[in-house]
């Protein structure tokens, strides 16, 4: 797929499916801040179940953050491997890609051992790697989940600016739960 299509699709999604909601830029930011979050964490399997409680729990839009998950599933080890080596650090303990490879090995890899060394292997991945790697994407997460809160409400509200969708819809755009005014604008000429 060119690239230029990718961008015109991603563009689309974005001004459609985020910014064109019919919700509140609270609501809406908060959902894609979720959906952000949630992506960054190693829950695979469970992370569109995740941004909906999350958002329910948080009375955030329920939609807009669950495609998050499908757009970030490609790069899920290009996102874990550095969120792991930040839970080291944080953490004080070396990063040891060896061991990481090794319990892999031992519970994927071709073995002689039976499903209890297979799951021995797994338990000692799980023990060498979960803790600074939920660590290290709780931290990142979080920090890319406020700044695209912030992003995102500006973008929204900038968006119904434009499009003029603050009056059609009835949400205002300075608060989050008082509907816009109904009343007729003054006009601004003197003359009629």
């Amino acid at each position: 797929m060119p690239l230029a299509r990718i961008n015109r699709r991603l563009r689309d999604f974005f001004v459609n499916r985020v910014l064109g909601v019919h919700d509140t830029p609270h609501r809406i930011a908060l959902g894609v801040a979720v959906g952000i979050f949630v992506t960054w964490m190693p829950v695979i399997g469970f992370q569109m179940i995740l941004i909906v409680a999350f958002s329910i729990l948080l009375r955030a839009n329920k939609v807009v953050g669950v495609p998050f998950a499908w757009i970030t599933n490609p790069a899920t080890l290009w996102i874990y491997i550095p969120n792991y080596f930040l839970g080291c650090w944080l953490l004080g303990s070396a990063y040891e890609p060896g061991k990481l490879m090794h319990g892999l090995m031992c519970a994927f890899g071709p073995s002689e051992r039976d499903l209890w060394g297979r799951l021995d292997g797994i338990l000692e991945t799980l023990r060498a790697v979960a803790v600074p790697l939920f660590l290290g994407s709780a931290i990142v997460g979080a920090v890319l989940g406020a700044i695209t809160y912030f992003l995102v409400r500006r973008a929204v509200i900038q968006y119904r600016r434009f499009r003029h969708e603050d009056v059609m819809t009835g949400y205002s755009l300075e608060r989050k739960d008082a509907p816009a005014s109904d009343a007729e604008p003054a006009p601004t000429d003197a003359r009629v």
